[in-house]
């Protein structure tokens, strides 16, 4: 089971009847606003993210030898490309329309003949593989670059960085539009000794990896783009992992990130972090079938979250309104398409008894389970009248909790007692904050 378009429409029209509901005592004025700001929020994101869904498109280019096939097999779980280990083996451009079985979700991946070739792909034509490369990637548009390199190699790029300069110039006169382009460095398991692995038990591979990274950061990737660009470590305190490239697309010419992985069968590293990045830097409407094609659950409970932080934003918008609204309850529509969708992105089916499911498990049908008429009151008393900006943050703050509590009952498990306490604590975190926050310093 996995996100399915159909199911997402019917939660929708669901929605709109719980909607009704709630409004139905509501003047005619109020109810139209609210419908506008409710069904309109939520239906939006549920468009942009799962029912307009469409294939995310990535295009590698490097050259043969490098392990882009590997890599395509390791993103994709699966094996799809061949993986030639001595010539090439790619003829010109390859791509795959990839289509993942149950899972709602296909891929279109390019896999560019390699570059500089000292020997011809069997298959290949003639043409030169620079030129054959950027008519490709004109035609095929993609959403993101994956410029693969051999972490062995990296000394020897130069020629590599004057063909990525054209395929730029190319793709910028011809599209108008530079996709973010990610350096993916292979090989890093053959740094060294190849037999010292995984890089977490052999400190020494890990020092190797950075020197590495350090290089291709300090004397390659700002020595092109310049001191003022700002390199993030991907993952706090594990420089390994690779960086983030800031600044200006133009001033970055394009790079966004520098990843190393071991894409080897069997010997996997550091693919997740790559594929949270790329999914990161997705339009919206591929981000879905990229990261439910995978089912990597740590990706898809993220995504889970990004979902929240949305929706708790919109949350937020009403609760900011100018309209009249006395009652909390009016957020139920919205608050029930988010348990739906979390419960989906976990693989559960999208409907309303999955959320009637999980709302049990609360042991409430609203927020108000946990205390939010309560503490509406309570900031009340020590702020100068609710407010659209007291409104505003407890609507936000509300639905992020529900939101979260989704997360830990669909994708952890957490049921019952343990669920209600870890809510009803986040839930007393946000009252501390509001408190601090609003509360009368005159």
């Amino acid at each position: 089971m996995a996100v399915n378009k159909e199911e997402a429409r019917e939660v929708v029209e669901k929605i709109e009847g719980v909607f009704d509901k709630v409004t139905a005592a509501l003047p005619s004025k109020a109810k139209e606003f609210l419908r506008e700001k409710i069904l309109g929020g939520v239906i939006k994101e549920i468009k942009e993210y799962v029912t307009e869904s469409r294939p995310p498109s990535l295009f590698l280019i490097g050259r043969s030898g490098h392990g882009k096939s590997s890599l395509i097999n390791s993103l994709t779980n699966r094996e799809v490309a061949e993986v030639g280990d001595v010539k090439p083996t790619t003829p010109e451009t390859r791509c795959y329309n990839i289509v993942f079985e149950g899972l709602y979700s296909s891929w279109n991946v390019c896999d560019s003949r390699g570059l500089f070739e000292t020997t011809t792909p069997e298959g290949a034509s003639l043409e030169n593989a620079k030129e054959r490369l950027k008519k490709d990637l004109v035609e095929k548009k993609p959403d993101i670059l994956l410029h693969v390199v051999s972490a062995t190699e990296v000394r020897n790029l130069e020629q590599d960085f004057i063909v990525y300069k054209e395929i730029q110039h190319v793709l910028e006169k011809e599209l108008g539009v530079l996709p973010p382009t990610i350096m993916v460095l292979t090989k890093v398991d053959h740094l060294g000794n190849p037999r010292e692995w995984p890089p977490e038990e052999y400190p020494e591979k890990k020092k190797i990896i950075r020197e590495v990274l350090d290089y291709m950061l300090c004397d390659v990737i700002k020595g092109k783009l310049g001191e003022d660009v700002n390199l993030v470590p991907l993952v706090a305190g594990e420089p390994e992992r690779g960086y983030v490239v800031e600044g200006k697309v133009e001033k970055m010419a394009g790079y966004i990130g520098i990843i190393p992985v071991c894409a080897l069968a069997g010997e996997w590293w550091n693919i997740e972090k790559l594929s949270e990045f790329i999914g990161s830097k997705l339009p919206a409407s591929a981000v879905l079938q990229f990261f439910q094609a995978q089912r990597r659950k740590g990706l898809m409970k993220k995504f889970a979250g990004k979902m929240v932080n949305i929706f708790s934003r919109i949350a937020g918008g009403i609760g900011a309104s100018p309209m009249p609204i006395s009652d909390i309850m009016v957020l139920l529509p919205l608050q029930y398409s988010l348990i739906a969708l979390i419960a989906s992105l976990s693989c559960r089916k999208m409907s309303q008894e999955t959320v009637e499911e999980f709302l049990a498990a609360c042991r409430t049908t609203t927020l108000v389970g946990i205390g939010l008429r309560e503490l509406f009151r309570q900031l009340i008393k020590i702020f100068i009248g609710p407010g659209a900006v007291l409104s505003a943050a407890i609507a936000a703050a509300g639905t992020w909790v529900i939101g979260q509590g989704a997360i830990w009952y669909f994708f952890d498990g957490i049921t019952g007692k343990e669920l209600l306490r870890r809510m009803k604590e986040i839930w007393k975190e946000k009252i501390k904050e509001m408190k601090e926050r609003f509360k009368n310093k005159g």
